[in-house]
């Protein structure tokens, strides 16, 4: 049985009149109704069962949608933050899930006291946007814990700086600079610690039960190799453990390491022809990879007790090829999608 999980950042879904950080940032009608359009005909090229969904500041709007789409189950477990710039402007968009299948359950993911104590970082430090944790039942296979997540981007965190607006062009240029240094800084903070969060609540649940497969869909705003992708994963080579070296280890020991880690689905699908990996978004005429679809051991082929396998992956790019579209009546990101083979 193949299950397609797709990931789907829509780029500021906001129903006019509501509008995104700015009184300026807005849809017409008509851009709206195209936008809408859009996002409904690229759900039907994806032809997911399960889609994780970041950017959305309308979800009541976003259920309807998908429901006639054919995602009859949807779920966001926070509220769109309001701004100060009026009743209409939003500053804090929420992430979603739509299934055609049945959800259990859709919960928040909460920071807890672990990364306070152990990273640098305010007591009161929050995800940037709530990360979801569903228990979507699937029929005639094993029930799937899916997660949907939007980390903080790589946009430098505002940091105020003292100077007087009448100092010195050359004082006001050095502080802004130094302010900036530090705003990059705080991003990346931000970002590694909500990967090491996330990470803690999903290994909680590997933990639980490695026979439950896992999957997480998101825009993680970083690249593969980064330190916040490897503090999600774990996929890097472990060395010891509790200073016991790798060696030297029992065998239920790095069998329990695996079963903790997290496998990138682009590395899990069948590439017999070493294809490179499909950008997701572009910066400055730079492509890179910034969303994702992880899953757990459950889904690893090479586990003998494994639910599935992933047998597919697919990236949908060509509204960033130029089309002559912008990005406010598609999205900025390509979408990804996985099929899982389930046993």
């Amino acid at each position: 049985m193949d299950i397609r999980f797709g990931t789907f950042n829509l780029y500021q879904f906001a129903a006019p009149p509501v509008a995104w950080y700015a009184p300026q940032n807005t849809y017409s009608d008509s851009d709206w109704l195209d936008k809408k359009a859009w996002v409904t005909a690229q759900l039907d090229e994806m032809a997911c069962d399960v889609v994780g969904f970041q950017e959305v500041f309308s979800p009541d709007e976003l259920e309807a949608l998908v429901n006639a789409a054919g995602y009859p189950h949807f779920a966001v477990v926070d509220t769109p933050a309001k701004g100060d710039d009026g009743d209409n402007v939003y500053v804090g968009p929420v992430v979603a899930i739509a299934s055609k299948f049945p959800l259990v359950s859709a919960e928040k993911v909460s920071f807890n006291d672990n990364s306070s104590q152990h990273l640098p970082l305010k007591e009161d430090t929050e995800f940037s946007r709530t990360p979801i944790r569903a228990e979507v039942q699937i029929d005639g296979a094993a029930n799937a814990i899916v997660y949907v997540a939007h980390f903080k981007s790589k946009r430098p965190v505002s940091i105020p700086s003292d100077v007087c607006d009448n100092a010195a062009w050359d004082d006001r240029v050095l502080a802004s600079m130094q302010a900036r240094s530090i705003g990059n800084v705080a991003s990346m903070l931000q970002r590694g610690a909500e990967a090491s969060e996330l990470y803690e609540n999903i290994s909680k649940d590997l933990h639980a039960s490695s026979e439950t497969p896992v999957v997480l869909l998101g825009d993680l705003n970083d690249n593969i190799h980064s330190i916040a992708i490897e503090a999600l994963s774990n996929r890097g080579r472990v060395y010891d453990i509790d200073g016991v070296a790798w060696a030297d280890l029992p065998i239920e020991a790095k069998v329990a390491s695996y079963k903790l880690k997290l496998y990138d689905a682009f590395d899990m699908a069948s590439n017999p022809d070493g294809t490179a990996r499909t950008p997701t978004h572009y910066h400055r005429g730079e492509g890179g990879t910034l969303d994702y679809v992880f899953v757990s051991n459950a889904l690893n082929e090479k586990n003998n007790h494994a639910a599935g396998r992933v047998s597919g992956f697919d990236v949908y790019d060509a509204h960033l090829k130029n089309d002559g579209v912008g990005n406010k009546k598609q999205s900025d990101h390509a979408q990804v999608v996985a099929t899982v083979a389930f046993n």
